[in-house]
């Protein structure tokens, strides 16, 4: 049941979306300052995050390591603000916005107690400023991806689901789900794990394809 928190974050991700197709009108200087404003803020709010877990959690690292799809989704932010390469863009704007909007509307935050609320705020602040960057860099930026880079991130998600899985029996941990689906979403454990990874690899390739299909429209 979706709750009045959950609500508010959903909007403010489309705020969010609107603003970053927005910035297409913007001044140099707005672009500076606001390109500097995420790559700092979203350095921040994961850098905290995972000196807190390992040292106060003291989460061991095998558990914290950023190895899931938005974390790979940060980097490419980050890479994109700092260097203007079409190629982060495209990865911010296929599996960064439908990876980050996944996470939104299914939120997987384990933490319980005094620091949830922290943790909510982390979560949602990260996984929003990914589905911006995505919008900002791709429309805001006028980085138009070409048909051929759906075909080259969903490639680059498939190799890398198959290379983490080894890591993952190994370390005994999850990352990308590729063992079980988020413990979180309960009802997803429901189904056998292979359902979960076909309509996970499906849903990824017809978001994939409606993303182009607004940025053609958009472009026309």
């Amino acid at each position: 049941m979706i709750q009045l928190p959950h609500i508010v974050w959903l909007a403010t991700t489309a705020a969010c979306i609107i603003g970053c197709l927005r910035m297409a009108r913007a001044s140099a200087q707005t672009h500076k300052l606001f390109r500097i404003g995420l790559f700092v803020g979203v350095l921040l709010n994961e850098s905290a995050w995972f000196v807190y877990r390992h040292i106060t959690v003291d989460m061991r690292l095998a558990d914290n390591l950023p190895l899931h799809l938005c974390d790979l989704s940060v980097f490419a932010l980050l890479a994109g603000l700092a260097t203007n390469r079409r190629f982060f863009a495209e990865w911010a704007y296929f599996p960064g916005v439908i990876g980050a909007l996944l996470a939104v509307v299914f939120p997987a935050v384990s933490e319980t107690g005094a620091i949830r609320p922290i943790a909510e705020a982390r979560y949602f602040i990260t996984h929003i400023a990914l589905v911006g960057a995505g919008f900002y860099l791709t429309f805001g930026c006028r980085y138009y991806p070409n048909a051929k880079a759906i075909v080259r991130t969903y490639i680059a998600i498939a190799a890398y689901a198959i290379l983490v899985t080894p890591l993952n029996l190994y370390l005994d941990t999850n990352y990308f789900y590729t063992l079980s689906a988020p413990a979180e979403v309960h009802f997803l454990h429901a189904f056998p794990h292979w359902l979960f990874l076909g309509a996970a690899s499906a849903l990824f390739l017809i978001a994939f394809g409606l993303l182009h299909a607004l940025l053609r429209w958009n472009i026309k």
